[in-house]
């Protein structure tokens, strides 16, 4: 085998190099995970603002309490009041303050009514967040298993081609290699290609005929070059 056709290989062991990361990134096990974390967060956002509306309404609730407790004692004092005066006038006037009270409280005590099924609603939302909250976690987990699995499987790929690249190239000679890193550079990551039906494997364009007859003249390990882009060339 020519040195020409041990650099092939060491291109093809290099391209497959260069595939892992586009591989590790279209795993379909990490587009479950990420699908999968996407409904944990949207669960797990669904059932923080259950708990917020939860915590909004009983926040209320609390003080709708705390002015029924303070109105239900200034009720208390006016009524007092209204046992011991005489006035017509003054009696009115405390009379019409109880009633300003009294509706108060009817409003406070309808609000009050409506935050509690605001409650009741918002947990029924909160338990069936949660409980998509937990089914998702598992899920998570299981399918973060399985991604760290098929990267594992992907790192020991890349360790077998490592090693098989280097051996390889343990049989080039330096000015081969230096020449074959430099071109890999210049082009992109393919540095030398073969020759198919007189075109180029890597730019795809067709050799001239005078070019193609150098190339059927040429020495098995003459360093023949694409007409084209300037890559290596393998008969």
């Amino acid at each position: 085998m020519s040195e020409l056709e041990r650099l092939l290989e060491v291109q093809e062991l290099d391209s497959a190099l260069d595939q892992l990361p586009h591989r590790s990134e279209r795993l379909l096990e990490r587009a479950a995970h990420r699908a999968l974390t996407g409904e944990l967060a949207a669960a797990q956002a669904r059932t923080d603002a259950a708990s917020a509306r939860i915590d909004a309404a009983e926040q209320r609730i609390g003080q709708i309490e705390e002015l029924g407790a303070a109105r239900s004692k200034k009720k208390a004092k006016l009524e007092g009041q209204l046992k011991t005066v005489i006035a017509p006038r003054e009696a009115e006037a405390l009379m019409a303050e109880i009633a300003t009270l009294d509706r108060d409280r009817s409003d406070a005590d309808d609000e009050e009514l409506e935050l509690l099924d605001t409650v009741e609603a918002a947990e029924a939302d909160r338990a069936e967040g949660q409980a998509e909250v937990d089914r998702l976690t598992i899920a998570v987990a299981e399918a973060a298993a399985s991604l760290a699995e098929a990267v594992a499987e992907l790192d020991r790929e890349r360790g077998e081609l490592t090693e098989r690249r280097a051996a390889n190239t343990a049989t080039l000679s330096e000015a081969m290699v230096a020449k074959y890193e430099r071109l890999r550079k210049s082009f992109g990551g393919v540095a030398i290609s073969r020759l198919h039906a007189g075109r180029c494997g890597a730019c795809h364009l067709d050799q001239s005929r005078a070019g193609l007859e150098a190339v059927k003249s040429a020495a098995d390990d003459a360093e023949i070059e694409c007409e084209q882009c300037g890559r290596l060339l393998v008969r």
